[in-house]
């Protein structure tokens, strides 16, 4: 039987392993964040991973954004995620093949974080 040691050493290695392969990774598609968007506002143009996003300023009503390669192809059919009217950092993890239309709601400000490739 295993004693407590030799199983917490093996979930150690699990855990530097998973590490490594994420560094690996990241490597490959660094990580950018936007600059602070208060219009609608093409960021990137091609594919890629929306991560995240910030709402800087809160403003009073949602904004949204978009997977499009031009800043006025924003449509609700190809909305990723509705920026809510609350400061904070969102997780979206969500996939572009277009390009990252940002609409800030009005007076909103929002930066994303997204991975592209």
């Amino acid at each position: 039987m295993a004693s407590l040691g030799d199983i917490l050493t093996t979930q150690k290695n699990g855990v530097v392993a998973i590490n490594n392969i994420f560094q690996a990774l990241s490597a490959l598609n660094p990580t950018v964040t936007s600059a602070t968007v208060t219009s609608s506002t093409l960021v990137i143009t091609g594919s890629g991973r929306l991560l995240s996003f910030s709402v800087v300023v809160a403003g009073s009503a949602n904004g949204l954004i978009h997977n499009s390669g031009t800043p006025s192809g924003g449509t609700a059919a190809n909305a990723l995620v509705a920026t809510p009217t609350t400061v904070g950092v969102y997780a979206a993890n969500m996939v572009f093949t277009d390009g990252l239309v940002v609409v800030p709601g009005t007076g909103q400000s929002i930066n994303v974080t997204y991975s592209q490739g």
